[in-house]
């Protein structure tokens, strides 16, 4: 089968190499799947330059989020044959940037026919995060403020329709024109440039001085202290991702001072049947129209390194998307 494996640490277009490898071997509590589509995400970004909290022994194939048909599948698990999206055994360095992939069997779920291959390869991880992160670990009501980091990203998308959704004032921040205007599609209520010096004193600008409620951080660093700092009494600030590159420890004075508590967001905490139930949740929200996937580029199978290193330069918009299999008639 062709995969696209990285053989050492660097930039995605420097380090990625397609070759012809056998399939991978299914694993006691794992599925193999035949890849229709693959989504890319900067955790790719970071398992290339060897920057990821999971480093997979060389070579390895990155890729993360798929969507495809069961070929093989343990004892318990998807029946073959049926379509299913899935977060990949990418730790073990066989992710979805491939003819075939695995996955474990807790990480893999029903694909509906109304989700087409492009939306579906990029679905699991972000919108199951923005949900266990937004409900499960914020509690977010209905009438408070969301303020979403990273917004025009594939998560903070999600985060911000699922935080519409739920009734919440949303607040997006984003770093150029083009993602500003992407997050106002997405229907964020106000949209704050975060490369603007003071960002916390924008926060509390967009806040009308009271603070966020609850916010949804995919960046780190000095952005998540910067939302230390633009908390309303009782606020909960959710600790999702360091796509800046490293995380960030908030000030326990400060914390007390407002209230306020610092929540962790893992997905991989939670259970199967935790798992299930979140999933149909945001699977019903699409069905009823509440969340749409942003516009999502698809690339060719051979332009997946060009496709990598753009998000790793920070220029893609939305979710981005390989086509690993032509569909039939396509």
């Amino acid at each position: 089968m062709r995969a696209w494996q990285v053989t050492r640490h660097g930039e995605p277009q420097d380090v990625l190499s397609c070759v012809e490898c056998p399939p991978p071997p299914l694993r006691e509590d794992t599925v193999r799947i035949a890849v229709d589509a693959a989504g890319l995400g900067l955790p790719d970004v970071f398992l290339c330059r060897g920057s990821y909290a999971f480093r997979p022994q060389f070579p390895f194939t990155p890729g993360q989020e798929v969507v495809g048909r069961v070929i093989e599948s343990c004892e318990g698990g998807p029946p073959v044959g049926s379509r299913v999206m899935a977060v990949t055994a990418f730790f073990l360095g066989h992710g979805g940037f491939a003819d075939e992939a695995l996955a474990l069997s807790s990480s893999t779920f029903d694909a509906p026919e109304s989700l087409g291959d492009a939306e579906a390869a990029g679905f699991c991880i972000p919108y199951h995060t923005a949900w266990v992160g937004l409900v499960n670990r914020g509690r977010l009501q209905a009438g408070e403020t969301l303020v979403v980091t990273g917004a025009s990203g594939s998560s903070g998308a999600a985060a911000v329709q699922v935080g519409k959704a739920l009734g919440a004032r949303v607040v997006a921040l984003a770093g150029d024109a083009g993602k500003r205007a992407l997050c106002e599609r997405l229907g964020a209520d106000e949209v704050v440039d975060s490369g603007t010096d003071d960002l916390s004193g924008a926060i509390r600008a967009a806040t009308a001085g009271r603070g966020a409620d609850v916010v949804f951080d995919v960046v780190g660093g000095q952005t998540f202290m910067a939302c230390t700092r633009s908390l309303a009494n009782e606020g909960r600030l959710l600790a999702v991702g360091y796509a800046s590159g490293a995380w960030a420890n908030a000030s326990t004075a400060r914390m007390v001072q407002t209230n306020a508590s610092v929540l962790g967001v893992y997905v991989g905490a939670y259970d199967r049947a935790q798992m299930e139930a979140v999933h149909a949740a945001v699977v019903a929200q699409k069905a009823s129209g509440a969340i749409a996937p942003p516009p999502t580029r698809e690339w060719g199978f051979e332009a997946l390194p060009e496709a990598l290193q753009q998000l790793a330069d920070r220029a893609a918009l939305g979710k981005t998307v390989v086509r690993v299999r032509t569909p039939a008639g396509g």
